[in-house]
């Protein structure tokens, strides 16, 4: 049988897990920008601030609060997952068809540790007799929608559902926004609207407005709108495998590995028990309280 902690020990055990040491420690494993109250955890990183970012998890900071660089863009952020792996960002990932006065260039994730979460995103077309499909960065298509419109007064607010508006799927491993757009035959409705877009947006936060589909077709050139994105991210290194024989494996002690159900890489997590930041070790970082009675 077990032997049972002393009493008086539990209460110590008790001040010790919620002692000031023990919360600046979990504190300092984080970085933040003054104007934002978004906590930016380690591997990601603020130049200037310890701990300083792992390479490829730089972040800087803004008017308005954290900004992920991507490519020549710095985009705002919304939400920094540390053990779920995601990152949220109001970005403009979308494209437009030729119709719409000019497109206009849609942000690639290549080269980066990131990819289109294909569990918290939906890809979405507003237009109206049109079908969007989604390229997997060669000829092939990878996936769509199909939106129709029989006349203006099915074109109503409300939820993506094939009328004026269509969702489908992100497919897996997606870092870069490429699509065709193709007119379904104008016998099939007398109703045509020329311009269409489609993009990527965070499941369940787009509500369709019959209003935008107008602005679009209006306005040569509109500027693109601003949406929740999710993107995912993992440690560049190859399997959990390869990267645990590798003296940059980013796991810690007491902590394991888990491979990117979404591209190429891993991530890490605490074992059970542990709390903490799974990539940090020593003070600042994967600081512990285990209760075992």
């Amino acid at each position: 049988m077990a032997e049972l902690l002393p009493f008086p020990l539990v209460p110590w055990l008790l001040l010790t897990c919620f002692s000031p040491f023990f919360v600046h420690s979990m504190e300092s494993s984080t970085s933040s920008c003054s104007s934002s109250n978004i906590s930016i955890p380690y591997p990601f990183g603020v130049y200037g601030q310890s701990p300083s970012p792992a390479e490829g998890f730089e972040i800087t900071c803004g008017s308005s609060g954290p900004m992920l660089p991507i490519g020549n863009n710095s985009i705002s952020i919304l939400n920094i997952s540390l053990l779920d792996g995601y990152v949220t960002i109001l970005a403009s990932a979308a494209s437009r068809s030729r119709h719409c006065g000019g497109d206009f260039a849609s942000f690639s994730l290549e080269g980066t540790s990131f990819t289109f979460s294909d569990t918290r995103n939906k890809l979405t077309a507003v237009g109206c007799n049109m079908v969007a499909m989604l390229l997997n960065g060669t000829s092939d298509y990878s996936g769509g929608c199909a939106s129709f419109c029989s006349t203006s007064n099915s074109i109503v607010d409300g939820a993506c559902s094939g009328v004026a508006c269509c969702q489908a799927p992100v497919p897996k491993g997606l870092k870069k926004l490429s699509l065709n757009f193709t007119n379904i035959n104008a016998s099939l409705s007398k109703y045509t609207l020329a311009c269409a877009e489609a993009f990527i947006v965070e499941q369940n936060s787009y509500a369709f407005a019959a209003a935008y589909l107008k602005v679009l077709n209006n306005s040569n050139n509109s500027p693109p709108q601003y949406r929740p994105v999710v993107l995912e991210w993992s440690i560049d290194g190859g399997s959990c495998e390869e990267a645990n024989r590798s003296a940059s494996y980013a796991c810690k002690e007491n902590s394991y590995c888990y491979s990117s159900s979404n591209g190429i890489g891993y991530r890490c997590n605490c074992t059970e028990g542990f709390l903490g930041n799974p990539y940090l070790q020593g003070p600042g970082g994967f600081q512990v309280c285990v209760f075992q009675l």
